[in-house]
Formats: C-alpha cells, structure tokens, sequence
C-alpha cells in the first residue's frame, strides 16, 4: 500500500520534473505517435487504426470515443503523463496563399487580414476561424495563411483532455508539411517545379510547390495503374496553364509499389525523403517547428 502511493505520487511528480514529449499525427483513420526529444525522435512511432466512424472528414465524430482510443494507445506506449504535439487531420484545415498590396509582410498578419477579410474561399467565414500566416521564404509580398473552423479544432482540443496527457501544440498538418520540407524546398532552384506524393487514408495527395510556393494541391487514385494517369494529367493541367517548360522534381514521402514503370512514364526520377528516423513527414515537420519555439 505504502508503494502503491508513493509510486502514484511520483508519477506526477516526474512528468513535472523530466516531461516527455510525444509527437501525434492524426489522419481520417490512423493515429501515429512518436517520443521526442530535442527535436530527435528516441524510439520508433507507432500507429494504430482509428475505430471506423468515429472520424470524418479531419472532424471527430464521437468525441468520447476518440478520446478513450487516444488515451488507451498512449497509455500503451508510455505517453499518458507526456506533453503531446498534434498534427490535425488534412481536412481539418485549408491552406491559401495571400498576395499583400503592400508587397510586405504585416507586422500584426492575423489581424491585417481579418481586418481585411479577402475572399478565400473557405469553407467557413473568416470570423469562425482559427487561422495562421507565416510569411513564404525569400518572398516577402507573399502569405501563406493556414484556416481551420473553430468547432472542428474545439472539438480535437475536447478528444485530447478525454485522451489525457497535456496538449501543448495543435497544428495544421499543411504547416508541419511546410516544415519537413523546408531544407528541399529551399534548395530547389527557382525554375523547377516541386511535386510531392504523399499516400493518405487510401488515396495519393499531389502537392505542387513553385519557388517555394505551394500552388496546386489534387486528391488522386492510392495505387498504380490509375495513379499513372491521373498525375500525368495533374502534372500536364498545372504546367501548360503556369510553368509550360519547368522541370519537375518529384518527391515520394514513402516507397511506392511500381516505382520504375511511373517513373519511366513520367520521365522522371523519383526522390524518396529521408524521414530520419521519424514514422511520418507530419511528425518530423512537428519536430522541427517544436524545437524552434
């Protein structure tokens, strides 16, 4: 009895003391989670399927029972007293890019652009929002503004005090990708197109950067043969409509079955990026942009 109390107060005690942080990904039916610690992961993630129905559309569907799930997997692997950082689902948020007529970045972004309430053509009114700018690398007249509705980031903030742990950081899962991506796309030479592949609860996410810039983004068939021509039309619609003569360097977030025939399609050589011992580019960008607070 004695050391049944004294270990329940230590528990506590050293979460206080020696905090453990625990990186989470959250996708429309999987959940990936990994420790980190100074900005290096210390084990390998694991994963676990969402139970179906619980989550649609980036939105929790049954907030009890997403919670309970989440809590069991980080009871599990140790994480229950930790300080968690989660990436949202993809669809729980919407990324645009802003052109400001001032050509400069605002001090004060956030309330310059809802002072200016510009037609983003969001899903949800700008007022209903919780949004972040972050201005675009080596491009000063330009945004990137990242939206999600306030009810859908609620509603994750209430699966985690069910799931237990302590929520430090809920971020869009577009700036964690910006964030794994930072040293490629800025080594990229202006003149060449940037074209990520990123497989996603059963289907191929395009994403299409142009100097640094994301601009054109397509939800495309999971697996050969019908990813083939879906990305070449994709690749094809964007180039002869903005960068008729750009090269393409094309990027795989994880192998791909068939990766020669797509790439003597194509004709292209694929890159697979090194991940550096994270489970996903979302828990590396995580990483990243926690080390930097």
């Amino acid at each position: 009895m004695v050391l049944a109390g004294l270990q329940n107060t230590w528990r506590p005690l050293r979460a206080q003391l020696f905090p453990k942080l625990v990186m989470v990904d959250l996708s429309e039916h999987l959940v990936l989670g990994q420790s980190v610690k100074r900005g290096q992961p210390v084990e390998p993630a694991w994963s676990a399927p969402i139970p179906a129905r619980t989550c649609r559309n980036g939105v929790p569907q049954l907030t009890d029972a997403v919670g309970d799930f989440i809590g069991d997997l980080l009871l599990e692997h140790g994480g229950i007293d930790s300080q968690l950082v989660v990436s949202l689902p993809r669809q729980a948020a919407h990324w645009r890019v802003l052109e400001w007529a001032s050509a400069q970045h605002p001090v004060d972004s956030i309330d310059e652009l809802r002072d200016l309430n510009p037609d983003l053509r969001l899903p949800f009114a700008l007022d209903d929002a919780y949004v972040d700018v972050q201005p675009l690398p080596g491009n000063t007249s330009s945004a990137l503004v990242v939206a999600a509705d306030r009810s859908v980031v609620e509603a994750w903030v209430e699966v985690f005090a069910i799931a237990g742990g302590t929520l430090q950081h809920l971020l869009p899962a577009q700036v964690c990708l910006m964030g794994a991506l930072s040293d490629e796309l800025t080594a990229t030479p202006a003149s060449t197109l940037v074209a990520l592949l990123q497989q996603l609860d059963e289907q191929t996410v395009l994403t299409l950067w142009r100097q640094g810039v994301p601009e054109f983004e397509r939800l495309l068939p999971g697996a050969m043969p019908e990813l083939l021509p879906a990305l070449q039309q994709s690749l094809d619609f964007y180039r002869s409509h903005h960068a008729p003569k750009a090269p393409v360097r094309l990027l795989l977030a994880e192998s791909m079955p068939d990766l020669e025939g797509l790439e003597q399609a194509l004709g292209l050589k694929a890159e697979l990026l090194e991940r550096d011992g994270f489970g996903s580019l979302a828990l590396q960008g995580l990483a990243g942009l926690e080390l930097a607070q």
